[in-house]
C-alpha cells in the first residue's frame, strides 16, 4: 500500500503466474489493506506469462471481493486482450481500466476516493 492507500501491485519480468500464485495474492491482500476493499494499480509492463488456470481464475471475478476498482498499466497486446476480454465477458462488479501511463491511471483511481 503506499501513501495515498493506492496498493501497488508490479509483474515481476519474466514471472509465470500460476493459479496457485493468484490463490497466494488473494489471501495476502486482506493483510496489506487491513481487511477492507482498495484502489489497485496493477502494473502489467514486464513480459510474463499465465497458466490458462490462473487466467480463468481472474475471470471467475475473483478482484470483486477486494477492490473498488484496478487500473491495468501496460503496453502487451496479450494484457490488452486479457482486459478486454474481462470487461466484456465477466461479471465485473469493480471497474477495471487499462492505461498507458502512470498518471492517468493514478487520477482514474483517485476518482473513486471522492466518491
Amino acid at each position: 500500500m503506499d501513501k495515498k492507500g493506492i496498493l501497488r501491485i508490479k509483474v515481476i519480468e519474466g514471472a509465470a503466474i500460476t493459479l496457485e500464485n493468484l490463490k497466494e495474492d488473494d489471501a495476502v491482500n486482506p493483510q496489506l489493506t487491513e481487511g477492507k476493499k482498495a484502489l489497485a494499480l496493477y502494473d502489467a509492463c514486464a513480459f510474463f506469462s499465465i497458466t490458462p488456470e490462473a487466467e480463468k481464475f481472474l475471470r471467475s471475478g475473483i478482484l470483486n471481493k477486494s477492490r473498488i476498482a484496478t487500473a491495468v498499466l501496460t503496453d502487451k497486446f496479450f494484457v490488452r486482450l486479457l482486459v478486454n476480454f474481462m470487461n466484456n465477458f465477466t461479471r465485473l462488479k469493480s471497474p477495471l481500466k487499462m492505461f498507458g501511463r502512470e498518471e492517468a491511471a493514478l487520477k482514474w483511481l483517485y476518482s473513486f476516493k471522492e466518491n
